[in-house]
């Protein structure tokens, strides 16, 4: 049974990511690759995904928001990868800013995954199983999470044609690996809370 102060989060969550997802589809309709986009698909509901879920004081929803979001900025419509080189969305020329740029949005993706693991293995009992378990599932997360960019000819042959289908389908993957991580690393803190 979910109690108040978990339904709070819950819609806490909900509408951060309604926000997102109302930005992202302004860029997809307006796509300028100006200070509007930074405003409008960058900043505007990063401000309000981080304010609203900072208030609820639930650090893994806000840690594992985080973490999808520069999943979700760095490819299409916001392009947030090609951000030096804006108005111009590049890939491969020049290839620098580019390949800096998706270091950084992978490297944060990273980092807010590992803060969210962090924040829900908090007063859980650790194990070697526990740790091997959590891990795993946390590094299939973030694969899935980047799962256009695997060098795969299976995946690289969808990707021109069909790319918001799989960007959709491999974020709903990653956050289905998310939640079995922070559940299996969350397991044994309620028997230790009670001790």
């Amino acid at each position: 049974m979910v109690n108040k102060r978990e339904a709070y989060d819950i819609l806490a969550a909900v509408a951060a990511c309604l926000v997102l997802l109302l930005s992202l589809l302004y860029v997809y309709f307006y796509p300028a690759y100006d200070a509007t986009t930074l405003l409008v698909g960058v900043i505007v509901p990063l401000a309000f995904g981080c304010i609203l879920l900072a208030v609820r004081k639930n650090w893994v929803f806000l840690f594992a928001f985080l973490a999808y979001f520069w999943s979700l900025v760095d490819d299409k419509p916001v392009s947030f990868d090609s951000v030096l080189t804006w108005p111009e969305v590049t890939r491969f020329h020049p290839a620098g800013p580019h390949i800096f740029m998706e270091i950084v949005l992978h490297l944060l993706t990273i980092a807010f995954l590992y803060l969210a693991i962090r924040e829900a293995l908090k007063g859980a009992y650790l194990n070697t199983s526990k740790v091997l378990k959590v891990s795993l599932l946390t590094f299939v997360a973030f694969g899935l999470a980047y799962a256009q960019n695997i060098p795969l000819a299976a995946i690289q042959a969808i990707v021109p044609d069909e790319w918001y289908p799989l960007d959709l389908f491999e974020h709903i993957a990653s956050l289905f690996f998310l939640y079995l991580a922070v559940r299996e690393a969350a397991k044994d803190r309620k028997k230790l809370d009670r001790l």
